[in-house]
């Protein structure tokens, strides 16, 4: 039976204002979490718990250093081949990989450190795909984040918790780099163990940590399996006049459904996630946001996801 009032069906405010925490800061200490709800630590403790066991969300890293090249490949096909998902699968970098209806059959989203690198991937891509493409878009993303997932929060006070991450022009060194690939596998990883693998004294791998947040590189969140929490998560890929862009931006911040935002170069200038109760609940909000913006918008289309991999980091 659904809870009343909550975005989920399957869990109750308090977790969801949890959720929302986490999405700012998954390491946020129980302590902490029952603080900013007012709330018995035990209780904190019993729903933290619960959501980790049951899969409702598994932490996550997400990070705009200097030092990466990120992009998606969307792609249209003639044919869907049976075997084609697991030869895409094995390919180095891939970070999440989602089948789709709507203008694309594919969104493959990848993650390397070279030019070099991602020109292979995306030549190894086309290569595989060529007897059946029919559109093969790549989009370069120059910045990606979690927008806090609003839709779980239940106290307005805590919306202006959240702060961005910032696009800098901060190249890391290569230190940094591996504590970045350490937080990565494991974004919960205690300080000193994180130590013990990367070799470094405790004091340098805290100031390196220290670093990457102060400067809005990283942040320690959570990816919500929208799927066992009763709920849909899908994307709207956009076209606007970038001289509205900051316009634009304010609206997608403040908007409580949109969960993700990668700002994008080449056919498209963002690719948003946008949470729903059911499908029905997506397309009023894909109409909502393009009549909402229909002096901005040049393009616009939606994708139905149906995810077959899960985001790695």
């Amino acid at each position: 039976m659904a809870r009343i009032n909550t975005f989920s069906p399957n869990i109750d405010k308090i977790s969801e204002n949890i959720i929302y925490l986490l999405s700012l800061d998954s390491r946020i200490t129980i302590s902490e979490i029952a603080k900013e709800l007012n709330i018995n630590r035990k209780i904190a403790e019993n729903r933290y718990n619960n959501l980790f066991k049951k899969g409702y969300i598994k932490p996550l890293s997400i990070s705009n250093e200097n030092n990466r090249f990120r992009f998606t490949i969307l792609v249209k096909l003639s044919k869907f081949q049976p075997d084609l998902m697991e030869k895409i699968k094995k390919i180095k970098g891939l970070l999440k990989l989602k089948e789709t209806l709507g203008a694309y059959d594919l969104s493959m989203l990848f993650d390397v450190y070279s030019q070099k690198t991602k020109d292979e991937i995306v030549d190894k891509v086309s290569n595989l795909l060529s007897e059946s493409t029919i559109t093969f878009d790549v989009v370069d993303h120059d910045y990606e984040d979690t927008l806090g997932y609003k839709s779980f929060c239940h106290d307005s006070k805590l919306l202006i918790e959240y702060v961005p991450l910032q696009p800098n022009g901060i190249t890391l060194e290569q230190k940094e780099l591996q504590v970045l690939e350490l937080v990565k596998e494991n974004p919960l990883e205690s300080l000193v163990n994180l130590s013990r693998k990367s070799k470094l004294s405790y004091p340098r791998l805290k100031a390196i940590i220290e670093k990457l947040l102060t400067n809005h590189i990283i942040r320690f969140s959570i990816d919500p399996d929208y799927n066992r929490l009763g709920l849909q998560f899908h994307n709207i890929l956009l076209k606007i006049k970038l001289g509205k862009r900051e316009h634009f931006e304010t609206y997608i911040h403040k908007h409580p459904r949109i969960h993700w935002i990668k700002k994008s170069l080449g056919r498209w200038n963002y690719i948003l996630s946008v949470t729903a109760r059911d499908i029905n609940e997506f397309i009023d909000l894909s109409k909502q946001i393009r009549a909402d913006n229909q002096d901005i918008v040049l393009e616009e289309t939606s994708l139905i996801s149906k995810i077959k991999e899960a985001r790695k980091y």
